[in-house]
């Protein structure tokens, strides 16, 4: 059995997703694997959200499900450039609808989601989402490349040789996560317009070009201007293979980490956003380059709706319908996705710095308004 890495708090871990750990760390090849904050329970699947693991001549393509080359990415811009609060009465529903037509196949239900954020000197466009249908596809091919290696073998496995693929699969692979990228790039450059041309950021709106919801903005730097307005993007995926050289890197559910690099932690959708850094690079290297890539769900879907109607008081749900006004339905109600993403349905975010101590706080957002698609 492969020694696994805890960098959360063991007893806190489900009984189910403990045992799905624990036969995991019994599989053939695995060279190390680690278990964050966010470790939970995954029913799709015999491994569980939140984990992180290496190997070399072997590889295990199904353990991402189909949502393959999910991340998040935050576009910065200096409150220098913010020039008044966002007004959701009059803009809210604008964003929403303007968000579905920012890319061709939409940011998908659960957790994935289109946010403004801010602190006390920035504000930040945050986009979660993955590669939808080409993920998808993705994940098909990667079941019938396990089918074939099987028959190759002899027997039923869920692993694949190296030697069995070529270079096309890992091209096809890395040309999947670079469109997820190109995806979320396109969603928060294209917010940053909508919020230059609704008059909420200093800019040069004569150059903004009408059809700008149907322009690819894929060759933009991740960091310059963009009608005078100056911007830093940066990226994390947490839901990949990654192929390099003799080493194979899997993250379910835990973000990439890199030299310099800063990786959004989302908390929940009333909560903001945590935004860290590798500190510890030598800490970082022995958590495999990872780590947590939310708060970890503290509530299922299921429990969260039930919290919401049997265990929260009528003043602390009018609380919720007062700070989110913008989410109510006709009848005065939020969709089921939006209350499956309050902060009572995930896990204190304290955790998160005191069992990675590799990670160092760069800064904590606010929310400001937050769009989603909420059914499931």
């Amino acid at each position: 059995m492969q020694t696994i890495a805890f960098y959360c708090d063991v007893q806190s871990i489900e009984d189910n997703a403990m045992q799905q750990l624990q036969q995991y760390a019994q599989k053939p090849y695995l060279q190390g694997i680690c278990a964050f904050t966010d470790i939970h329970y995954c029913s799709e699947k015999a491994l569980p959200v939140g984990v992180a693991f290496r190997t070399s001549d072997y590889f295990f393509p199904l353990i991402t499900g189909k949502d393959i080359g999910c991340g998040v990415m935050y576009l910065r811009i200096s409150k220098e450039d913010w020039l008044k609060p966002f007004n959701k009465e009059e803009h809210y529903r604008a964003f929403s609808v303007a968000h579905t037509q920012m890319t061709d196949d939409g940011l998908g239900g659960g957790n994935h989601f289109l946010s403004i954020e801010e602190d006390d000197e920035a504000v930040y466009i945050i986009c979660h989402t993955g590669t939808r249908d080409r993920g998808i596809a993705l994940y098909q091919h990667c079941i019938e490349l396990t089918r074939n290696y099987s028959k190759a073998c002899g027997e039923e496995v869920d692993y694949v040789h190296r030697d069995f693929i070529d270079t096309n699969f890992e091209k096809y692979y890395h040309d999947t996560l670079q469109f997820g990228y190109e995806r979320r790039k396109n969603f928060c450059i294209k917010t940053l317009i909508f919020l230059q041309n609704a008059n909420y950021i200093r800019s040069n709106k004569a150059a903004i070009d009408r059809n700008y919801l149907r322009t690819n903005y894929n060759g933009l730097p991740q960091q310059g201007a963009l009608h005078g307005t100056l911007y830093v993007l940066e990226d994390s995926v947490h839901n990949h293979l990654r192929f390099n050289g003799n080493e194979i890197m899997h993250r379910k559910g835990s973000s990439e980490l890199g030299k310099d690099k800063t990786v959004v932690i989302p908390l929940s959708m009333s909560r903001g956003s945590l935004l860290v850094k590798a500190a510890d690079l030598q800490g970082a290297n022995n958590a495999l380059l990872s780590c947590a890539h939310g708060a970890g769900r503290k509530l299922s879907r299921f429990d969260a709706m039930k919290h919401w109607k049997t265990v929260l008081k009528e003043k602390q749900r009018k609380a919720y319908k007062e700070q989110f006004s913008e989410l109510l339905d006709r009848s005065g109600n939020f969709p089921h996705g939006y209350i499956q993403e309050f902060d009572f349905a995930y896990k204190e975010s304290d955790d998160i710095l005191a069992y990675q101590p590799y990670l160092k706080k760069v800064t904590q957002t606010r929310p400001v308004v937050t769009v989603k698609y909420t059914e499931i």
